[in-house]
């Protein structure tokens, strides 16, 4: 179910992007991930998409991440495969027992968590960062604790809550008493330019950069079931998702999102 009757294809209106900002929207990280892909051994890879494989039975997008890292495309890699890629060569680095190591287990390691909150850190999300970071924290705990229901709910909010706030510290949304306004008029088809879901926060973010349609986090379609069961998770009819494979995936796309926010200056 999505949340909102909404036609997805409309155009959307753009605005000028000042060149100084455009500088700003490289992602090291991405191309270090693209490098890794083209020079990556044998046996890292074929660790990793067994690793996927495993995890195919209770995550269906499993199966979209390890084709993604298996085959060979013209179509460029998505963006949160790339990310992951990212920490598996981290793992590849730091792992003493590499052969052994489960990819479902890197969420708990020391290297994943400073990165995640040296990115969060680094947001420009005005007075709410210290409470974000202190929820995402207390995210990592669940996921060690196995608390997987806590874990997947907050973490969609917490991929939701720092978008919105990103957006509103540079201009983009603006509250009027409990809503935000489409400053810009970006996305059409809005009433009174009243954004009332993920998926308008979306479209006005790639005003800022195309990336953020391309995360596969952010696709609000029937194609991912991630996606696709966001809406009833939250609001409590879906409980058959709250396990280690559905966190595992927040976490790659919370990283995602934030590590390119943190890149992009006011």
């Amino acid at each position: 179910m999505i949340d909102d009757d909404f036609d997805f294809d409309q155009p959307v209106t753009r605005i000028p992007q000042n060149a100084s900002a455009k500088k700003q929207l490289g992602n090291q990280i991405l191309k270090e991930a693209q490098q890794y892909l083209a020079s990556m051994g044998a046996a890292p890879h074929s660790h990793l998409v067994s690793e996927l494989r495993k995890g195919e039975p209770q995550e269906a997008y499993f199966a979209v991440l390890a084709d993604q890292i298996e085959f060979e495309s013209d179509a460029p890699i998505a963006n949160d495969a790339l990310n992951l890629l990212y920490f598996w060569k981290m793992a590849y680095e730091q792992e003493e027992d590499k052969a052994e190591f489960s990819l479902l287990d890197l969420i708990e390691r020391d290297y994943f968590k400073n990165e995640l909150l040296t990115a969060v850190d680094a947001l420009q999300i005005g007075g709410n960062l210290p409470l974000h970071r202190q929820v995402i924290e207390q995210c990592l705990k669940m996921y060690q604790q196995q608390c997987y229901a806590g874990c997947v709910t907050v973490l969609y909010g917490q991929i939701e809550g720092i978008l919105t706030e990103a957006l509103a510290e540079r201009g983009y949304l603006q509250l009027n008493q409990t809503k935000y306004i489409d400053v810009y008029k970006i996305v059409p088809g809005l009433k009174g330019h009243e954004v009332k879901g993920l998926w308008h926060k979306v479209k006005i973010a790639s005003d800022i950069n195309p990336y953020f349609l391309e995360l596969q986090a952010l696709k609000m379609d029937s194609s991912s079931s991630v996606t696709a069961t966001r809406h009833n998770i939250v609001h409590g009819s879906d409980v058959e998702h709250f396990n280690r494979e559905r966190s595992f995936i927040l976490f790659i796309w919370l990283f995602a999102m934030v590590s390119f926010i943190s890149t992009v200056k006011k």
